[in-house]
């Protein structure tokens, strides 16, 4: 079964949500997409379109590899609006060394080249990868500021007249180690682009994907997904920061610490675009690393972005919690439930299975709701200690989202065999939609 209110693909694989935009009047959605199996391979384009971040219509596949730069793969990127029109850039993939018995593999799966494309479409529902395909960084060739390989993920702004691009990639440094790095765009009409500058100023994984630079009133922002950070579970998380971006030189500085988005662990990719009301909000992947019947990976729910006493918070947005509205006293799991609870040090709620207890900090274990073949993945998290312990718990098929004293942390789980019953010695309130 699928869930309920979660967008997910109806079959086969997916990963990073990428192009997300709110463009004439919709929330266009694109996302990685493997058109073949529940697992990874050739990426393309799926595109989602939504008014509400419920109902989704699914407009097929809008773009898929068609160039010799872009043949085994369109990987993730942004969308714009441009004179009306919606810009696309993405990272094009070209094997060196494909798996001569998968095409859709390379050899080692470091045998590759990337560079930067775009495609313009007039509307933001007819895409042309034959006629409109355009490579606008090309591949990075040795000893140059990028990475050959690991150079991918544009995201695409605009301030004054100015239009500006972030890649993630990596670099040797004097120790001849790999090391993350952002690289800068910039260009007067988001067609040409000339490098600018770059940032190297701290040390966290070997990598870094899908980075987003954004600002909320006077405060900037930092987005990005490090690569091989830890040597458990799963090494790679997204962690979001404040940050200075100075647009003349393309000089950034990090402000705050780098933590986790979401203190799960599962969450990945997520990218950033501002909504209806210019609220900031996000998207990410969840990784799912057992398929659920014939599809794999889904997205959490939009979540919007504030900042205030000195504190990143990350709220669920209140189109989605607007739909709980109906006070029930009958857990059902396959229903999509708010659970509201206020815990004390001590307490715990057992919601199936899934057990949330608050001792110092919140600690979720999904240890017997999880599947049995899944290998490495942190099956017990916790948030940074806390001084309160007001939930709001959204359980969607193989979901949970916890919203930690109005966002000031979340954590979010996969689980796959949620019972329905709900143990908890303190009083509760249960809501579903209509």
């Amino acid at each position: 079964m699928h869930p309920q209110l979660h967008l997910a693909p109806l079959k086969n694989w997916c990963n990073d949500p990428i192009g997300f935009i709110y463009y004439q009047g919709y929330y266009h959605l694109f996302y990685q997409y493997f058109p073949y199996d529940c697992t990874w391979g050739t990426m393309h384009w799926k595109h989602v379109i939504s008014k509400d971040f419920v109902h989704w219509d699914d407009l097929g596949i809008a773009i898929y590899p068609s160039k010799v730069y872009d043949a085994n793969g369109c990987f993730s990127g942004s969308s714009l609006e441009v004179n009306h029109q919606m810009y696309i850039y993405y990272t094009s993939i070209q094997y060196t060394k494909p798996d001569p018995e998968n095409i859709h593999q390379n050899i080692s799966g470091e045998d590759f080249i990337a560079s930067q494309s775009m495609v313009i479409s007039p509307d933001g529902f007819h895409f042309d990868n034959l006629k409109n395909k355009k490579m606008i960084i090309p591949v990075f060739g040795e000893n140059q500021i990028g990475h050959p390989t690991h150079t991918r993920d544009p995201k695409v702004w605009k301030h004054g007249e100015t239009y500006y691009m972030v890649l993630g990639s990596r670099y040797l440094d004097e120790n001849q180690h790999y090391q993350g790095q952002l690289l800068f765009y910039t260009s007067s009409q988001a067609k040409e682009w000339h490098y600018t500058n770059n940032y190297r100023g701290i040390s966290i994984g070997d990598m870094w994907e899908c980075p987003d630079i954004f600002a909320i009133g006077q405060q900037q922002f930092l987005i990005m997904s490090p690569e091989r950070t830890e040597n458990h579970g799963y090494p790679s998380h997204a962690r979001i920061t404040t940050c200075q971006f100075h647009h003349e030189h393309c000089d950034m500085e990090i402000t705050g610490h780098l933590r986790l988005l979401d203190y799960g662990r599962d969450l990945y990719a997520p990218q950033t675009t501002t909504d209806e009301k210019g609220r900031r909000i996000y998207i990410g992947w969840m990784r799912m690393p057992v398929k659920a019947s014939n599809w794999r990976g889904l997205y959490i729910f939009p979540r919007v972005i504030e900042y205030y006493n000195q504190h990143i918070y990350t709220k669920l947005h209140p189109r989605i919690k607007d739909m709980f509205t109906i006070t029930t006293d009958h857990f059902d799991y396959q229903k999509a439930t708010h659970i509201k609870v206020q815990l004390q040090q001590g307490d715990f709620i057992n919601i199936g299975g899934y057990l949330i207890s608050y001792q110092q900090c919140l600690r979720a274990d999904r240890s017997h709701v999880f599947q049995s073949g899944a290998k490495d993945i942190d099956l017990i998290c916790e948030t940074p200690p806390i001084d309160q312990c007001h939930l709001d718990i959204y359980i969607d098929q193989y979901i949970i989202e916890i919203y930690i004293n109005d966002g000031y942390y979340v954590l979010s789980h996969i689980v796959y065999h949620i019972e329905n019953y709900i143990h908890c010695h303190v009083p509760y309130i249960l809501k579903i939609t209509e």
